[in-house]
């Protein structure tokens, strides 16, 4: 299946194979890799190798990748117009111009839409998506939150940039405003052009920011990580790195961002990464592959612990490791002793005093499990704070509503008062009684008539027979 892809992304040949292949086992296994798409574009003109069904499965995926993606690219549409037009500044993370880093569009798959905004825009956020009928979902690997809509689309919001690492939150601080804006980035111009309307200026966004290339390559590098951590890293996610990799051209600043990742104590892990994408993707490429080819076991095998790799790659994020690892439910049981009480040699990366003093150790493991409890508490209350909020800003638009329409029917009972009072004051002029149509219907030489004798008729108007009208007065007045 590597070989596949390789010769697919590279558009080579296929060579066929001499052995026996499982198509049923490949066809799941490229599933779950994300890589259905490729494969099926490789096994084109085998047709006579698989089965009826299994080809007939493997076209079917690869059509649903091909729809799912339109549906994608009119979603992000919508909602960045929705983000723009209530004026939250927004910062896209991953959309769907990752199709223009593959030769072919359609070798492309897009799995979510990630959007950094501000804590404080979370609120507005799920209101917003509520109302475009986005369902949100809870995923415990994720940790933004996760609105689902048919047929499958998945955007994800975050409130901080998703990487633990505090190098790199350091490095991505600061208010979304200073990233650039979309307009100001050819390749998102070119993704977003065929949305523009006819005749719509360049800068057509003012709250929708993206990353530069430099803070695009770091956080692609953080995503790799976090995806490792996980255990859920896919093939998918070391050829999206690659394929960005190779459109990066000299004046990119790698000093810069190896110097980044050194003070992130990433560089192996990258490293091993680039190698590994290297020896699925190029050729002729004669590199050292030990510990590669163990990263590309854990991918392969699903995420199968490796301690040695963990403490080769990431020698620096064993408490991570452990966090995660404990959200498994076996593994909870079997090692929670474990993990509350570590070892000292464990204890001493962390807490370097007891080389020193030994006797302090129970004193560390109280400190340590504090820290990690603070944090499971403070995530709590913090969806226990958003969901709050929810409520509140829904309570406010009720009785906001509710104001409105009250002050509707208080001005249309006075609009009526007004009318009624203003027709009497007009009719007080001439006789009791007098309907106001009847003046407007009179003949424009009646009128003149009338005019000329109105200080007689308003003089004698005490006076007047009851059953005779000012027209019928007017018409006598006409006749004489």
């Amino acid at each position: 299946m590597l070989m596949l892809l390789g010769a697919i992304i590279n558009q080579k040949p296929v060579q066929t194979s001499r052995r026996y292949v499982n198509w049923d086992k490949i066809l799941s296994i490229s599933d779950y890799q994300n890589v259905v798409n490729l494969v099926y574009l490789g096994i084109l003109g085998l047709e006579k190798e698989i089965s009826e069904a299994c080809g007939e499965e493997f076209y079917q995926k690869y059509k649903k990748e091909l729809l799912l993606y339109d549906s994608y690219q009119k979603a992000e549409e919508v909602i960045l117009w929705q983000l723009e037009r209530h004026g939250i500044d927004a910062l896209l993370l991953s959309d769907t111009s990752v199709r223009e880093l593959y030769p072919l569009p359609e070798m492309a798959s897009f799995g979510q839409i990630q959007i950094l905004v501000d804590k404080k825009s979370l609120t507005r956020v799920y209101r917003l998506m509520r109302d475009m009928d986005y369902e949100q979902v809870d995923d415990r690997l994720e940790k933004g939150n996760v609105y689902v809509r048919v047929p499958g689309i998945r955007v994800v919001f975050y409130g901080e940039i998703p990487i633990e690492n505090k190098v790199l939150k350091r490095y991505f601080s600061g208010p979304i405003r200073k990233y650039l804006r979309m307009e100001n980035s050819s390749r998102q111009n070119a993704a977003q052009g065929a949305l523009q309307p006819a005749g719509a200026a360049s800068a057509k966004y003012r709250f929708i920011h993206i990353l530069s290339d430099e803070e695009e390559y770091v956080y692609r590098a953080g995503r790799l990580v976090e995806l490792y951590l996980t255990g859920v890293l896919k093939i998918r996610d070391i050829l999206e790195f690659w394929l960005f990799r190779n459109v990066l051209d000299e004046a990119f600043p790698w000093k810069a961002a190896r110097d980044l990742l050194e003070k992130a104590k990433w560089t192996e892990f990258v490293h091993q990464a680039e190698v590994l994408s290297s020896l699925w993707f190029e050729e002729g490429v004669r590199q050292q592959y030990g510990t590669a080819l163990e990263l590309e076991e854990c991918i392969l095998l699903h995420g199968q612990e490796n301690k040695h790799l963990d403490k080769v790659l990431l020698p620096n994020e064993k408490v991570r490791l452990d966090f995660y690892r404990r959200d498994r439910e076996e593994e909870w049981l079997l090692k929670k002793r474990e993990w509350m009480f570590p070892p000292k040699d464990y204890m001493c990366q962390f807490f370097p005093i007891l080389d020193k003093y030994p006797f302090l150790l129970i004193f560390c493991w109280g400190i340590r499990n504090v820290r990690i409890y603070y944090r499971m508490f403070a995530g709590r209350c913090e969806k226990a704070w958003f969901r709050l909020s929810v409520k509140c800003l829904d309570i406010k638009e009720k009785i906001k509503t509710r104001f409105q329409k009250e002050g509707e029917a208080e001005e249309l009972p006075s609009e009526d008062a007004g009318d009624a009072s203003e027709a009497q004051e007009t009719g007080g002029s001439g006789a009791p009684g007098q309907p106001e149509p009847e003046r407007h219907e009179e003949q424009p030489s009646i009128i003149g008539s009338a005019k000329e004798k109105e200080p007689e008729s308003s003089a004698d108007s005490g006076n007047a027979e009851p059953e005779m009208t000012e027209g019928d007065r007017r018409v006598e007045e006409f006749k004489d």
